[in-house]
């Protein structure tokens, strides 16, 4: 999990605050809740899920000047100039196909002949893989690798590792200083905001 996230740029991974690794016994999925995403059972060894649930943050969360572009009218304007979307799974909302248009247009961006060097049809997504290239183009190439951290979701408080009294809780701090959890100095804070894709992220591996 850690090698696959890592892959990511970091102007992608600023926008996700936690990744959470769980079992699932009914087989893979993730799915996105406020920039924290979960990923269940084996599916944490698919590139492809770490970008698709980064996208929803991208999308969600405003790191583009639509926001959120799934619903903004230019997504809508050139989505319906396309004759199809990404996958099946995109059709599912808009708010799916932003994520997995995010999906291609990083192998688009990323890899030498790009998508349409794997995809004799790409020109029927183009208008929207497109957009989603030119939104992270003018949000700071967050799709490309380069640069440093320069905004971060708050993280969460610390949470003890066991117990939760009251009497607990007070004697556990009273050895110690509460860990600083803050972001560093410099670092621009990103507004939280609460939306959660566990309903329409039910696709499995």
């Amino acid at each position: 999990m850690i090698d696959l996230f890592g892959r990511l740029p970091v102007h992608t991974r600023q926008w996700v605050r936690h990744m959470i690794a769980l079992p699932d016994p009914n087989g893979g999925h993730a799915y996105n809740s406020n920039g924290n995403i979960a990923m269940f059972n084996r599916i944490n060894g698919d590139l492809t899920v770490f970008i698709h649930e980064s996208g929803h943050s991208l999308d969600l969360l405003g790191a583009y000047a639509d926001k959120p572009l799934s619903s903004s009218q230019n997504w809508l304007n050139n989505y319906n100039q396309d004759s199809n979307v990404p996958d099946p799974y995109a059709q599912t909302n808009q708010v799916e196909n932003v994520a997995q248009n995010t999906v291609v247009d990083s192998y688009n961006l990323n890899v030498p002949n790009g998508f349409a060097g794997i995809e004799p049809n790409w020109g029927n997504i183009f208008h929207q893989f497109a957009t989603v290239q030119t939104e992270q183009r003018n949000a700071g190439n967050l799709l490309v690798p380069g640069g440093t951290c320069g905004a971060r979701l708050t993280n969460s408080a610390p949470v003890p590792q066991s117990g939760t009294s009251k009497r607990w809780l007070q004697g556990r701090f009273a050895m110690g200083v509460k860990p600083d959890v803050s972001l560093a100095p410099g670092l621009k804070v990103i507004p939280s905001k609460e939306f959660s894709t566990e309903k329409s992220c039910t696709h499995r591996w």
